[in-house]
């Protein structure tokens, strides 16, 4: 059913050539739906080519700072795998795709594949929250630029929205960790 409706969405809703249309998720449904979610800082990006070279992917490593849900520990460092990347001055993009960028902190949304030992951003940028510390209080940033975010209801399509471009600053840090352990804590 959920093949039918994105292929419907794809057939009958015209978007720009620089969108990707993805299910909009929430952050209490990623929250209980991923595998994994840390607070934590990138690392390391690295891009190769497959064993193919036909597509180039990026792994970033991530240290946990702060384990939110999954198996990790602080201080761990966890490999995250997305597609495209620039490989001997050839390059491949996703649009919508998280953008995770050496030195920045962040919040993420995860699968965790343990037999590969990678793990994959929930929904593209929607899995992916900055940390902006210039203020007061840290709080979170989000940047859904290059996504189109559909509505799937029981009977299909309910509708379609394209996402703000650039940074959309959010709440504070920790109100928004609080959230997000609230949405997978066990119920009274």
């Amino acid at each position: 059913m959920r093949i039918l409706a994105m292929l419907s969405l794809f057939l009958l809703v015209a978007t720009p050539a620089t969108a990707t249309i993805v299910q909009a998720l929430g952050v209490e449904q990623m929250a209980r739906e991923a595998d994994v979610v840390v607070h934590g800082r990138v690392t390391e990006r690295t891009a190769a080519w497959n064993e193919g070279k036909s597509r180039i992917y990026t792994v970033t490593k991530v240290e946990i700072l702060d384990p939110l849900k999954g198996p990790h520990t602080a201080g761990a460092v966890i490999q995250i795998r997305q597609l495209g990347g620039t490989v001997d001055g050839i390059g491949q993009t996703v649009v919508g795709n998280a953008t995770l960028k050496v030195g920045e902190e962040v919040l993420l949304f995860l699968d965790h594949d343990p037999a590969k030992g990678l793990h994959y951003v929930v929904g593209m940028a929607q899995g992916k929250f900055a940390v902006d510390r210039r203020g007061e209080t840290p709080t979170i940033v989000r940047d859904l630029g290059g996504l189109a975010l559909a509505d799937l209801g029981k009977d299909g399509l309910n509708g379609l929205q394209h996402a703000q471009k650039g940074p959309q600053k959010g709440p504070a840090l920790d109100a928004f960790k609080a959230r997000i352990r609230a949405a997978f804590a066990p119920r009274p």
